[in-house]
């Protein structure tokens, strides 16, 4: 018999956990890295703690790095639970980092746009504030700005960018990690608790997840006390007289 989980069979739903553990992952990494090159390019020349708007972008940065550590955690339990299925409290682990993930990356997505809408309403002076030239009309090396001015507004604006577009696809993949968790662990929508007691085809499916030997010794054990319940032994006392006795019984 081919036991299915969703639609999917316990072969193809690993499959599925597996690949999307690895996405995570990898746009864990890759969001790390865009958010690493922002602040070292950028934001380290910028940081002012009397300035509003570079404070925010700081913040945004921060909420990034934090939010790349969380999926790259997000993806490796995911992956971790297509190999240990049978495990409960990794499916719950793997339920909730994925949540928070998908919350997390949202919110630094929003956070995103609001430091690209800001750069645009203010014309980058806050990323500029570090010279002392009077505006960005006015923008050419010079000796006292650390950087190079002429490239601030197009690199920021580019990697806020590419992390925006990171954020969004982490909350996609994180949801579906979390609808993946949900499915295994079979949560009642109406009471947000697991069911106590699992139906035959559920019963099924988690002992296919056992390994052989320990699937033969539950199969065999439960086919021994169904023959006990079907075929009881009878048990005979001494002390009642016997049916085939000579004769009735008279006070």
């Amino acid at each position: 018999m081919c036991l299915r989980l969703g639609g999917l069979s316990v072969g193809d739903f690993r499959k599925v956990l597996m690949k999307t553990g690895l996405v995570l992952v990898v746009l864990g990494h890759v969001s790390f890295i865009t958010a690493a090159l922002l602040h070292g390019t950028v934001l380290r020349y910028v940081a002012a703690p009397n300035d509003a708007v570079a404070l925010q972008y700081c913040v945004v940065d921060i909420l990034s790095v934090t939010s790349a550590i969380v999926v790259i955690t997000s993806g490796i339990s995911v992956i971790v639970l297509s190999r240990y299925l049978p495990s409960i409290p990794l499916r719950w682990t793997v339920f909730s980092s994925s949540v928070a993930c998908a919350l997390l990356s949202l919110t630094c997505a929003l956070g995103l746009l609001a430091s690209i809408a800001m750069t645009f309403a203010t014309q980058g002076r806050a990323l500029l504030a570090a010279c002392t030239f009077g505006g960005p009309e006015r923008l050419a090396l010079a000796p006292d700005c650390p950087f190079d001015p002429t490239r601030i507004y197009s690199s920021s604006l580019c990697l806020w960018g590419i992390s925006l577009l990171f954020c969004v696809a982490e909350s996609v993949f994180a949801v579906r990690s979390a609808q993946l968790a949900y499915q295994v662990l079979e949560l009642r929508p109406w009471l947000g608790k697991s069911s106590h007691r699992m139906g035959p085809h559920l019963e099924n499916w988690g002992n296919s997840l056992l390994p052989q030997d320990k699937r033969e010794n539950t199969e065999a054990q439960r086919t021994q006390l169904s023959q006990m319940q079907e075929s009881p032994e009878p048990v005979e006392d001494p002390d009642l007289p016997s049916r085939t006795s000579s004769g009735p019984m008279t006070l």
